[in-house]
């Protein structure tokens, strides 16, 4: 055990599930505790919503285990938080949760809205956004949503707060955001880094329900004396703002410099790079980083998803075999997917909740070229390298910006997988590297959680530190001809469905 002043309690509060752990300053994860799935509640086609008191019982549960490994209270220096970006949690005047299940990143209920918004803002008014869109799953679009169909909770409203934050008031009482939740919300003017006026209007949304701005190494509050009754925690430990789930994994994957990009594949797949001022192009999006500086990207909301659906929908048989051999069932098939042939000719578009910035929102997932050998080894290996795919379509737009990249780190559940990094290796044909500490959200926390209370003197020094490389994936350059051939008739074949995806959608 190190010193007990080196200490900080970090949760990463995912969709998927929520983790807990305690984590020194060199990096080490002492002790980790994960909850079961959490349910994803689907009412309407395009909705996805998940309730917050989940949340809540669940890092309650997780700091209960943490603090039962022989730590106390008292040995945590501070508290970080990484959460799920965009989430739209209403509190009322007295702190109570207005909305029993609330609207999630990956929720695009207000699609038709968002592009309304496009066509009637003003480019500079866009350009004051970060050159970011309106799309349905910024949190602004989601209270303006609340606004417009449940006027009367709105009216009940405090405070809207992210995930993130909720959790944040849940231990401290105070209300805060950081800029990286706050550039996701299509509110925050990119210059000031302050909520505009003139986007809260064009959003029907009143400034006085968002929640002030500041730096995630920031102490915003303590944990209060109802916290530390219900939680077990230390009264008057410091909490940090925190920052967004995806920002937090760039910065413990190294994200802290130009000429590197990153790769997260988790339940959604993020490509990004690190710049000093945001990317104008409309088919980037850009978040403001958990330190100074920008963070341009692509975002495939179904990245990891997609496998984890064909495994539950397809693979039955699979999940059985893998549990009798107590191995673990992604594993599995990323072992069978590693005999089978690379030119099985068959393609996956992994748009199971349509697409951001690079598609439309209606867009499907799509098997192109199924034939009758091919089987559970094939479409494995097709679902891995379609995200591949998609993602490279950004590596692409970026270069094409002056942003030449020489290494890409992989992390999120899919780096778990050798396999899928050397795909991604030769269909990007640059280096992939992966690290031995792989829960990226709760180390970029801990990072934040370390450095507002001076245990780092910057962000980038604790992340140095911290980063410890696994494996590098050199590209295969035989396969380099092959696989251009292979991206491009995906890009055909994405572009040629996306007006049938539209078209479908009206019927």
């Amino acid at each position: 055990m190190t010193q007990n002043s080196e200490i900080v309690l970090s949760i990463d509060l995912g969709t998927q599930s929520t983790r807990v752990a305690l984590i020194n300053v060199q990096g080490d994860v002492k002790v980790i505790w994960q909850s079961p799935e959490q349910s994803l509640h689907i009412a309407h086609t395009g909705w996805a919503e998940q309730n917050p008191e989940m949340w809540w019982r669940n890092v309650k549960d997780g700091i209960e285990y943490c603090l039962a490994q022989s730590y106390k209270a008292s040995d945590i220096a501070a508290i970080g938080i990484s959460g799920q970006m965009h989430g739209c949690v209403a509190i009322g005047q007295s702190g109570e949760l207005l909305l029993e299940m609330v609207q999630l990143w990956c929720d695009k209920r207000y699609a038709d809205k968002a592009a309304s918004i496009n066509e009637s803002l003003d480019s500079a008014l866009l350009q004051s956004t970060a050159a970011n869109q309106a799309i349905a799953n910024w949190h602004g679009l989601k209270i303006s949503w609340l606004q417009h169909f449940q006027p009367e909770l709105y009216e009940q409203t405090w405070k809207f707060l992210t995930p993130k934050d909720f959790l944040n008031y849940k231990l401290s009482g105070n209300t805060a955001t950081d800029f990286s939740e706050a550039s996701g919300s299509f509110l925050m003017d990119a210059e000031s880094r302050q909520w505009s006026p003139r986007l809260a209007n064009a959003l029907n949304v009143d400034l006085e329900t968002l929640p002030q701005i500041q730096p995630s190494v920031d102490i915003m509050g303590e944990v209060s004396k109802s916290a530390a009754q219900e939680t077990g925690l230390k009264e008057g430990t410091p909490i940090v703002t925190g920052g967004g789930d995806m920002l937090c994994m760039l910065l413990a994957a190294g994200l802290t410099r130009k000429g590197i990009a990153s790769d997260i594949t988790g339940t959604s797949s993020i490509f990004s790079v690190f710049t000093e001022k945001p990317v104008s192009d409309y088919r980037i999006m850009n978040l403001h980083h958990v330190l100074d500086g920008w963070v341009p990207f692509g975002l495939l909301d179904s990245g990891g998803i997609s496998l984890r659906w064909f495994r539950d929908k397809f693979c039955q048989a699979e999940i059985e075999k893998a549990s009798n051999q107590k191995e673990d069932s992604y594993a599995y098939l990323s072992e069978l997917a590693s005999k089978s042939a690379t030119d099985s000719g068959l393609l996956f578009l992994p748009h199971l909740m349509g697409e951001r910035t690079l598609g439309s929102p209606h867009s499907k997932g799509v098997f192109f070229g199924l034939m009758p050998q091919h089987g559970v080894p094939e479409l494995t290996r097709a679902v891995m390298s379609g995200v591949s795919f998609d993602l490279k379509r950004v590596l692409v737009q970026v270069e094409n910006e002056g942003l030449p990249v020489e290494t890409i780190f992989h992390s999120g559940g899919g780096a778990r997988s050798p396999l899928w990094s050397q795909i991604k290796a030769d269909i990007y044909q640059k280096p992939v590297e992966t690290f031995v500490n792989n829960e990226g959200g709760l180390l970029g926390a801990a990072i934040l959680a370390a450095t507002g209370v001076g245990l780092f003197s910057n962000e980038a020094e604790g992340a140095e530190q911290c980063l410890q490389i696994a494996d590098r994936y050199e590209p295969n350059f035989e396969l380099r001809d092959f696989y251009a051939k292979q991206f491009e008739s995906y890009v055909r074949i994405h572009d040629l469905l996306q007006g049938e995806f539209d078209f479908l959608s009206q019927a």
